[in-house]
């Protein structure tokens, strides 16, 4: 066991169920229920969809699922924010600068980086995530080589960004979700920062089920009787307007009465007024557990993903996943274990969903292959040793040191 505590550092904690946020509960969660105290510092904002400088919580400090949480309020610069949004939808090219700006204006908190220093340098392992929020370069540029980092890299603008450099340099340790995210890392920043990244470790992000998940709210009026789902954010980012595309063409070459269900928030217009979609927006987890285990498959054309938590469930709920060839990384989660389809275009789409409609056989046979994997890679104490093991390194280098001196 280890012998420090842990300060988990991410913006939104409780209401909001992004993958980062998801991955940051998980870790807290698991963590304290092997007896490693855990601390959750976010910020008083509610989720991404509302605005990030109100102040939604009292700061202060909360116990959210029975692990401490400190919130602390938000950092009130928009318009230094809105400004660098306005030259990337321009197509302007920035500067440093801007970029520095794009951060610190972004969802920040000036009071959680001051009270932070008081556990720097002390008996806590602090841990920082994700990458792409003002609040996780801020924290570790403060405290450089004392906060880890878990980046949830994708393969975006931001990625490339001088201040992206400069967040690997300072980091204490960087955990990567996937070996394919750690791989476009070491492919851009591998000769600029060196063994930093190189020697970095690939914890993945754990999986599991609740034991007692019966979907109690199992029967639904709008519920199709045949239907592949769609769950996570509706955004544009990740796909879901050419998910929508694919789908129509797909049930109207087939002439098929199976439908698309979505499960999750985001813009609900980017779903059309159709027979083919059935919006159930966010829902209780017993829920999206049932709606997913009576499914055809879960699909994630998303092409920004650093691990794809849902695919993972999925899995575990006995479904095949349909994902995009051009996302490295939910493509060969899927070759690793044989565990889905990846498709390319339109045409591909439609015929991996027919194959797994017209194949009982070969689709629970992928869905099989998939749960042996995640439960052998992705359980929490898979997970989370990982974890333990770097740092109990850091203590025992530490001891060594101070042994010697």
């Amino acid at each position: 066991m280890l012998d420090k505590k842990i300060i988990i550092v991410t913006p939104w904690f409780e209401g909001f169920a992004g993958g980062a946020e998801l991955l940051a509960r998980g870790m807290a969660r698991e963590f304290d229920k092997r007896g490693v105290p855990v601390m959750v510092f976010t910020t008083c904002s509610r989720s991404p969809y509302d605005s990030w400088w109100e102040d939604y919580y009292e700061p202060g400090v909360y116990t959210v699922a029975g692990i401490e949480t400190r919130r602390f309020a938000t950092l009130k610069a928009p318009a230094q924010y809105q400004a660098v949004v306005g030259k990337l939808q321009r197509g302007e090219n920035l500067t440093a600068r801007d970029e520095q700006d794009f951060f610190v204006g972004g969802i920040n908190s000036d009071a959680l980086i001051d009270a932070l220093g008081e556990y720097v340098g002390r008996d806590y392992e602090i841990i920082a995530l994700p990458y792409f929020q003002g609040l996780t370069h801020l924290v570790i540029n403060q405290y450089p080589g004392q906060v880890s980092l878990i980046p949830c890299f994708h393969d975006e603008p931001q990625f490339y960004w001088g201040t992206t450099e400069r967040l690997l340099r300072h980091a204490k340790h960087i955990f990567f979700n996937s070996h394919d995210e750690k791989q476009m890392t070491i492919k851009q920043y591998g000769r600029s920062v060196g063994r930093q990244i190189v020697e970095s470790v690939v914890t993945g992000v754990g999986v599991e089920l609740p034991v007692c998940d019966n979907g109690q709210e199992a029967s639904l009026e709008r519920l199709p009787k045949s239907y592949f789902v769609y769950a996570g954010r509706k955004e544009v980012g990740k796909n879901v307007p050419l998910l929508c595309r694919w789908f129509t063409s797909y049930a109207e070459k087939f002439h098929s009465p199976t439908k698309l269900v979505f499960i999750g928030g985001g813009d609900k217009s980017l779903v059309p007024q159709s027979d083919h979609f059935v919006d159930f927006g966010f829902v209780p987890e017993a829920l999206k557990h049932h709606l997913i285990r009576h499914s055809k498959g879960v699909i994630n054309l998303s092409e920004n993903e650093s691990f794809s938590i849902v695919i993972m469930e999925g899995w575990l709920l006995g479904v095949p996943a349909v994902v995009s060839a051009r996302c490295a990384v939910t493509r060969n989660h899927v070759r690793r274990c044989n565990g889905g389809l990846y498709v390319a275009n339109g045409e591909e789409f439609s015929l991996a969903l027919k194959y797994l409609e017209d194949n009982q056989e070969v689709h629970d046979l992928l869905a099989a292959n998939g749960q042996r994997y995640v439960r052998r890679a992705y359980s929490f104490d898979a997970v989370l040793s990982r974890y333990l093991r770097e740092f109990r390194q850091d203590r025992q280098l530490e001891q060594n040191c101070s042994t010697a001196w």
